[in-house]
């Protein structure tokens, strides 16, 4: 049995059991795609879908092409020209994939049913092969991507916003300061309207904890290079910046809290707005899992931050799936 047709099965059987209509699987498209689902586990206990694509390419010339795809999230029912949050996971360079359930949790439902966005979620080449540079060009020809074709799925090309955990902080802070890397995918700085930063410790890896042998062995022999406070500057179009770090910084690798808080001081002494909340009610891990959460402090600084951000965009606020014939 297919992946397409065993989820469709669970769903179907999951909306007999909540008396709801069964998702319809007519929907025409060349990509691989399920229409997935489900009642909200808080208030206001409403029935919400996505249509999720799978793995599709975003640069074919990698050895291994699912080390460079991604998947996209659209509310269903999709309002044409909504915005679009392209999400970058963590795992220290090393583990984790775009789908891991650990690493999206409710991000789903709560970007395309809550925010009213389009979720796009980017592997990228691991360590060794996707030592830098290789791993921002990869997030960077995402980007791209991204932007040429988010408006086939509904997604305006012109609100595409990124996020990232961890390392995968350090890769969306890269890639929105070293125009280099968008520059090489055909595109500029402008195409990112707003970053989000979460528990990242490697913006600046020069600094008074930096250890060079780790920074070698994640960055190669060019790791000064790779630290993403190098690059900012003023005039060159960087986007605004939201960092979320847990109060007093986690430590895997540099501190979290120090690290944000010195390059949120290097962006704004550059002209470039950068805000700084600190979370403390959870650990590295849990201030991503918690995002989405209704009312934790992850979920509204990220709200707060994403509706100042000129753009068409509407209140948070949860909608029903659409009904089903």
């Amino acid at each position: 049995m297919s992946c397409q047709k065993s989820i469709a099965g669970l769903l179907l059987a999951a909306s007999a059991s909540l008396a709801l209509p069964a998702p319809s699987l007519a929907h025409e498209s060349k990509l691989q795609h399920v229409h997935v689902g489900g009642g909200l586990s808080h208030p206001p206990h409403i029935f919400t879908m996505q249509t999720w694509y799978q793995d599709i390419v975003y640069d074919e010339s990698a050895p291994d092409t699912h080390a460079t795809s991604l998947d996209v999230y659209v509310p269903d029912p999709v309002e044409p020209g909504s915005p679009v949050m392209v999400w970058v996971h963590g795992g220290g360079l090393r583990v984790s994939d775009k789908a891991s359930s650990k690493d999206m949790g409710p991000k789903p439902e709560y970007f395309a049913n809550k925010l009213g966005f389009l979720l796009v979620s980017v592997n990228y080449r691991l360590l060794p092969e996707g030592r830098y540079p290789v791993n921002v060009q990869d997030v960077a020809s995402s980007l791209a991507w991204v932007h040429d074709h988010i408006g086939e799925f509904g997604g305006d090309p012109n609100q595409i916003f990124i996020m990232g955990h961890s390392a995968g902080a350090g890769l969306v802070t890269q890639v929105a300061t070293d125009e280099a890397f968008l520059k090489k995918a055909g595109k500029n700085l402008g195409i990112v309207k707003g970053v989000i930063a979460n528990e990242g410790s490697s913006y600046n890896l020069e600094g008074p904890e930096s250890d060079p042998k780790r920074n070698e062995a994640s960055y190669g022999a060019g790791w000064q290079n790779a630290s993403a406070i190098r690059h900012v500057a003023a005039g060159k179009g960087i986007p605004p910046f939201l960092f979320l770090h847990v109060k007093g910084g986690s430590r895997l690798g540099g501190n979290s809290e120090k690290q944000a808080i010195s390059m949120a001081e290097a962006l704004k002494a550059a002209g470039v707005r950068a805000e700084v909340v600190a979370l403390d009610h959870v650990e590295h891990f849990g201030a991503n899992e918690r995002l989405g959460d209704p009312g934790d402090i992850t979920t509204v600084a990220t709200e707060q931050f994403l509706m100042s951000i000129p753009g068409k965009k509407r209140a948070p606020q949860w909608t029903a799936a659409r009904p089903l014939n």
